[in-house]
């Protein structure tokens, strides 16, 4: 059975709506039933092959039962934050990597250090994603997949163009005469390049292509302001040149500027490829690394989410059973196929791609070709992240705009970081 793209497109937007709850329920067992909670956020399609992997480890462990809640990013972490204070959070949890930090320095999430190897095995599981659910030398939060960034290009329209076509090692320099080439042959409708300088994630590959990022492993800032002023100057020479998407277009949030044809390349979550480009393009498009300012494409092994399970949970051996199932049983691998990335389980991951078609095929065959130029994901950012993600995009709106250069934008930009991380 081949996993196509009409079973697993858009497994990564979010729910409108509350969050909503089932319960999985287990087989006679002989006396009172352990129940567990477990929470996570997400689409419907995801919701619906999660609770077929909750329906399994149930079926399999007679006297459990599984209460499961899911809702959109926003409303989840937001229950979450009156359950952790309440003492009522569920005993397993989908944990983000902007909130683990906080959570496990709070004392709400379970050390599962002692546990890895024993009650949760990790032999099979991709070492890179580690570092992401880490703090303080401690775990607080497994992988439950794997994504990386790419740049996303409609190859026809540059070789119209008369564009060199990405290749190891290129350069943001290769990529600004490509992207104006683009333009040139084009414009005005279509540009080369969407803006990609107003987005922090970005930013922070170009920063580890220099051996920098955007936070340390202790969850300090990682960099300065003359590394966002020489960013946003890269950003300036491209405008300049009409190599990326005008102010206008870039500000449309319907969409983005590559799936709606106003551009022929854009940088993306890789998990986002078939949400809307696929739709737009079918195969008609290709993806590759990101271009170098140094020794090094900057990118690395993210999971987009990751499981925790609660301090203070009442049921931590079914707990971890049920962590240690929903990452490494081939059958749970097997329903969840794409839904959150790639499967953190190596050999899960092995079986599943020789199955995946469209879109899916076109992301792991990118994947397996990048992977040993992937940096470890890095350590959880700081409280106060999300913010700093969101002043960097509304900052640089300015100089999008022309209202700022970027030696004027920049100090504003590390004044809202300083009032962000209370630093």
């Amino acid at each position: 059975m081949t996993v196509s793209r009409r079973t697993l497109l858009r497994t990564g937007l979010a729910l409108a709506g509350a969050g909503l709850t089932t319960a999985a329920c287990g087989g006679d067992g002989g006396g009172d039933k352990t129940t567990l909670r477990f929470a996570w956020w997400g689409s419907e399609e995801r919701a619906k092959l999660t609770q077929q992997v909750v329906d399994l480890f149930v079926g399999k462990n007679p006297g459990v039962e599984v209460k499961t809640t899911y809702a959109a990013y926003d409303p989840y972490f937001q229950k979450l934050a009156t359950e952790m204070s309440g003492g009522n959070a569920p005993d397993v949890l989908q944990m983000g990597d902007r909130y683990l930090r906080e959570y496990a320095e709070r004392n709400t999430l379970l050390d599962l250090t002692a546990h890895l190897g024993t009650e949760v095995q990790t032999a099979d599981l991709e070492p890179k994603l580690f570092p992401a659910g880490d703090v303080g030398g401690k775990t607080y939060g497994l992988p439950m997949g794997q994504t990386t960034h790419v740049l996303q290009y409609d190859a026809k329209r540059w070789e119209e163009a008369g564009a060199k076509l990405p290749a190891d090692g290129w350069t943001w320099d290769d990529l600004l005469e490509a992207a104006t080439a683009v333009s040139t042959k084009f414009g005005p409708k279509v540009s080369g390049l969407s803006d990609p300088f107003g987005i922090e994630d970005w930013f922070g590959d170009w920063l580890r292509q220099q051996g920098r990022d955007l936070y340390t492993a202790d969850g300090k800032l990682g960099y300065t302001e003359a590394e966002v002023i020489a960013w946003w100057r890269l950003g300036v020479r491209f405008r300049e040149a009409k190599a990326i998407t005008p102010a206008e277009v870039t500000a449309n949030t319907t969409l983005t500027p590559f799936p709606r044809k106003e551009s022929t390349a854009e940088f993306c979550p890789d998990s986002t490829v078939g949400m809307t480009s696929w739709d737009n393009y079918g195969g008609e498009f290709a993806l590759t690394q990101f271009p170098t300012a140094g020794t090094g494409i900057g990118q690395f092994t993210q999971p987009p989410m990751m499981l925790s399970v609660a301090q203070r949970t009442r049921n931590r051996d079914v707990a971890l059973k049920f962590v240690d199932f929903f990452l490494n049983d081939p059958e749970a691998g097997a329903i969840l196929g794409m839904a959150r990335g790639l499967p953190p389980n190596l050999k899960v991951r092995e079986t599943l791609a020789t199955k995946l078609t469209d879109e899916w095929k076109m992301v792991a065959d990118y994947e397996a070709k990048v992977s040993p130029q992937l940096l470890p994901a890095p350590a959880p950012p700081p409280k106060g992240a999300g913010v700093v993600k969101t002043q960097f995009q509304r900052i640089y709106d300015d100089v999008m705009h022309g209202k700022a250069t970027p030696e004027a934008a920049a100090p504003r930009l590390m004044s809202e970081i300083q009032q962000a991380l209370g630093a």
